[in-house]
């Protein structure tokens, strides 16, 4: 069998490939994480693994270089896409990462760190036992889990699968009398934030990837990767808002926000529920309801979990040094980079 080999691959290809892999997903959308690298003073390497003519993985791979060492650390967020729905496709990721490993970390001396996204239980167990043949470890870095539901079933049997309580409130949302409004534009995405700085300005709450992240990334998105924003009005006014990245076979919950009006005719129940029975029209498999943290975060834990999907913890990460010295020189600076970002967070 032919080595399978890193090649690096210009915007409108990767465009045209990503498309073509049900786990593309918004981490691996071009401007998104050429923002993300940015944001920590990265970059953004798009490489596509061949073998010959064909195409087996794609991954958008973040380079940050360690300062006055020669090393430093790659990292695959959401990826590498692999799969096609096809029964050779954790071969494909087996072969994938082989190469990955000679590119970044036994060529350029790189410590290679990789979060694939959640996915169905059966298929994160096949990348656990492909990551450790491939010989990578579990890395020390958080976990993702999140909810997913599976859209196959008719949408009378995703209903009866919603907690009662969960039901009840999705009924009243339904009989306040709110309008829907859905689309990709920046006069929604403004709306949108507008709702959602109300609700930090109420809750005294920050999040990492606000919605003005998201407006600086869509504005440079194609017009079929841009972000689907979906708002609960109330006489013209817009009382809860949704966002969505839909790519691949997923439909992804980013971002929610609601005010008091929203709260009061549980607007945001209805907005659930309509952007899951939207994708599955539409042909998606899965809903992601985004995340959860059970622990520090219990009432939107509850929401989710009410929604009648599967929990679900993504495989990884995982990492792979050159050696323990590069690994210590990584593993050091992340620390150093925490603690200030820990200290500029809380103006000390």
């Amino acid at each position: 069998m032919n080595e399978a080999h890193c090649e690096t691959v210009e915007i409108g290809r990767w465009r045209e490939l990503a498309a073509t892999f049900a786990d593309y997903n918004y981490r691996h959308v071009w401007a998104f994480g050429q923002a993300c690298a940015a944001r920590r003073g990265a970059v953004s390497e798009h490489v596509a693994v061949t073998c010959g003519a064909e195409v087996l993985a794609l991954a958008d791979v973040r380079i940050k270089r360690t300062p006055l060492c020669r090393t430093g650390i790659a990292y695959i967020n959401g990826g590498p896409l692999v799969r096609r729905g096809a029964p050779d496709d954790i071969q494909a990721l087996a072969r994938a990462l082989e190469a990955l490993r000679r590119t970044y970390v036994e060529k350029r001396r790189l410590l290679l760190r990789v979060a694939p996204s959640p996915g169905p239980p059966s298929w994160n167990e096949q990348l656990q036992a492909c990551y450790i043949s491939a010989g990578f470890k579990h890395s020390s870095a958080a976990r993702n889990s999140t909810i997913l539901i599976d859209l196959a079933p008719e949408p009378t049997e995703l209903r009866k699968g919603l907690h009662a309580k969960w039901r009840n409130d999705l009924t009243h949302a339904e009989r306040a009398g709110l309008a829907l409004r859905t689309g990709r534009d920046d006069e929604l995405l403004a709306a949108f934030c507008r709702l959602y700085d109300e609700l930090i300005e109420r809750k005294e709450f920050a999040v990492d990837l606000d919605p003005a992240f998201y407006a600086r990334v869509q504005a440079n998105l194609a017009e079929d990767e841009k972000f689907e924003i979906t708002l609960a009005e109330s006489n013209g006014r817009p009382i809860a808002g949704h966002v969505a990245a839909l790519h691949g076979d997923t439909a992804v919950y980013l971002l929610g926000a609601s005010n008091a009006d929203g709260l009061k005719t549980r607007a945001s129940f209805l907005l659930q529920w309509d952007v899951l029975t939207r994708a599955r029209s539409r042909g998606y498999r899965w809903y992601d309801l985004g995340g959860i943290d059970p622990e520090n975060n219990p009432g939107v834990y509850r929401f989710k979990r009410r929604m009648g999907g599967v929990e679900v913890t993504a495989a990884g990460p995982f990492e792979v040094a050159p050696g323990e010295l590069q690994r210590l020189i990584v593993s050091g600076s992340e620390r150093i980079y925490r603690a200030m970002r820990s200290r500029v967070g809380t103006g000390k």
